[in-house]
């Protein structure tokens, strides 16, 4: 057909269209109910006592950001709750989440009532064997669930007794896994501690066996070059260092230098060709 189609280009085509100096900002405003609640309880004993004394683990489940913490104790007397409790308190009041109510099991003793008082926290007791109204027993089978998986993955000549010393690297991977309330498109953790930097920090299958590099300080003229030790965690307050147990000592380092021997995952190594560029 002719005629439906134009060959020639028109004047008004080339000019562009006008601009003006308004700039336009879409806002969009939502509501999000805080309930500023906590929810604490304890586990019950583990079969190992760890080699630092620890037989229990006190939890807190803060229900904005849907963050599990979770705290080593030795016992379950009422100065050692109140001590685990303040300590993760103060972690939830420096990221500005300071909780209004707090309920907490039947049992709770009197010292720890009065300091949540002097807290200004309200509290309020479940019912007597109405453990599901007590939101930290289900957080209490997420956690033990994941532990308990780790501890599978674990060398299996890994001293149980070192149980404890993981709990760290534990809370921070399953809270790296939920999700905020308050913020949907955060984890629990990022919403808590900021996001995690796996290249300031990285991250090792738990429980598994290394090799500890000994400095030229630390070893003698014909000294070995390394040690042998446990994985345990990152190191939070070190660039790129690991926490490790060393068997020889009976106590912990946090070294740079490590080689892994892993027996359940395998280490990426790098190839040939990537080696040369």
């Amino acid at each position: 057909r002719q005629n439906d189609r134009l060959t020639q280009t028109r004047s008004d085509e080339l000019t562009p269209p006008p601009t003006t100096d308004s700039k336009t900002h879409n806002v969009f405003a939502a509501f999000i109910d805080h309930r500023a609640e906590i929810f604490t309880d304890a586990t019950g004993p583990f079969p190992v006592v760890s080699s630092l004394g620890n037989k229990y683990v006190f939890l807190l489940y803060d229900y904005d950001s849907n963050y599990i913490m979770v705290q080593p104790v030795k016992d379950k007397k009422k100065a050692t709750t109140v001590a685990a409790f303040k300590k993760q308190l103060n972690i939830l009041k420096r990221c500005g989440l300071k909780p209004k109510l707090q309920k907490l099991d039947n049992e709770a003793s009197q010292v720890l009532k009065d300091y949540i008082t002097a807290e200004d926290i309200d509290y309020q007791l479940v019912p007597p064997h109405m453990h599901r109204r007590n939101l930290a027993e289900r957080a209490i089978q997420t956690f033990k669930s994941h532990f308990i998986a780790m501890l599978c993955g674990c060398d299996p000549s890994f001293p149980l007794h070192l149980w404890c010393r993981m709990l760290p690297q534990a809370e921070i991977t399953l809270n790296l896994l939920r999700t905020s309330r308050i913020n949907p498109n955060l984890s629990a953790y990022a919403q808590i501690h900021g996001q995690f930097d796996y290249n300031r920090t990285p991250i090792a299958p738990p429980g598994t066996r290394v090799i500890v590099h000994e400095n030229a300080a630390q070893r003698g003229t014909y000294g070995p070059r390394g040690t042998d030790g446990w994985y345990l965690g990152p190191a939070m307050d070190h660039y790129r260092c690991y926490r490790c147990y060393i068997s020889a000592t009976g106590g912990e380092r946090t070294p740079e230098t490590v080689e892994f021997f892993p027996q359940k995952t395998e280490v990426p190594n790098l190839s040939s060709r990537e080696v040369i560029h």
